[in-house]
Formats: structure tokens, C-alpha cells, sequence
């Protein structure tokens, strides 16, 4: 049996996880149980994009994407 999706990852202490489908370029993001927006795997220079910066790494993103939850936190 095939799994549900080629990627599921949670990080930053759980509240924030990733996922990605087999065979697409796109990784849909949620935040405590939100939609928050997607970001691409760039496969030809292999890096991440997400409102248009570029990262070198899936861990690169993830901390991205913790640091700017962290800016708006109350």
C-alpha cells in the first residue's frame, strides 16, 4: 500500500506541519491546525522557495517558517 503522501513532517514543537503529495513540487503548510500558505521545491537547483525567497534546504524553510510564526506571536 502506497503511503498518503510522499512527505508528512511535523516541526517547531509540533505546531506547525508540512505535507507533500507523490509526484507534485508543492508543500502545503498549516500552523496550529491552519492553512498557512504553500511553498515549492525548485528540483533543477534543488531549493525551496516560499513568497519568493529562496532556501537551500527543507530545514532551512522550517526554520523559516518557525521564525516568522515567532515574530507575530502575542
Amino acid at each position: 500500500m502506497m503511503a498518503k503522501y510522499a512527505m508528512s513532517r511535523w516541526f517547531a514543537n509540533g505546531a506547525g506541519h508540512v505535507i507533500r503529495f507523490h509526484n507534485s513540487d508543492l508543500l502545503l503548510f498549516n500552523w496550529n491546525g491552519r492553512n498557512d500558505g504553500a511553498a515549492r521545491h525548485i528540483e533543477h537547483v534543488n531549493r525551496y522557495s516560499r513568497n519568493g525567497v529562496e532556501h537551500k534546504s527543507l530545514a532551512a524553510l522550517l526554520r523559516a517558517v518557525e521564525a516568522e510564526h515567532a515574530e507575530t506571536a502575542p
